[in-house]
């Protein structure tokens, strides 16, 4: 006599909903630049080159309207131009967060506020680490708030180039 179980098991899904921002007509916080060279800081170049053509490849950007598959143009040249860290690009490339049962990211066409949704990220991360200090503990999280952090600093930066009309980002410097 032969035993058969009949156990099935629930479908396992890697299905995401989109990351539901909260405040997202937000353009200021912590992070807003107000100075050519504080942007040029917070991208890690002082390259007058780079900058010009960063802004230029910004001109049909708006980081307040901006989809994932957008992000995921504007991460690559910061990340090539070693402007961004790898963790901050995995921010840039996650966007908002939406993925069907397989894992893959859905609706990357959808523009949502990029400064809204990487501040509110880092704030229920820094939040949840708060609350569970073993987590926080663990090898790699604090790279990983770095790279939160990093990130909301470039699209901070990225939004005052985008709205800037000043093609000058050179820092005079006086002796």
């Amino acid at each position: 006599m032969a035993i058969t179980l009949n156990v099935s098991y629930a479908p396992m899904s890697k299905q995401t909903d989109a990351y539901v921002i909260k405040n997202p007509h937000q353009v200021t916080n912590a992070f807003t630049i107000t100075e050519a060279s504080e942007a040029v800081d917070a991208l890690k170049t002082g390259d007058q080159e780079k900058i010009s053509q960063l802004k230029d490849f910004l001109k049909d950007y708006d980081m307040t309207s901006i989809s994932t598959a957008e992000l995921k143009k504007v991460g690559r040249r910061l990340l090539d131009e070693g402007m961004i860290s790898e963790r901050a690009f995995g921010m840039f490339i996650s966007g908002d967060g939406a993925s069907d049962a397989n894992g893959r990211q859905t609706n990357t066409h959808v523009k949502f506020n990029a400064i809204a949704l990487f501040n509110e990220k880092l704030g229920d991360t820094k939040a949840f680490f708060k609350s569970e200090p073993a987590v926080a503990r663990q090898d790699g999280a604090m790279d990983h708030l770095q790279g939160m952090i990093d990130a909301n600093q470039a699209v901070a930066a990225l939004a005052y180039f985008v709205k800037s009309s000043n093609n000058d980002f050179s820092i005079n410097e006086h002796a």
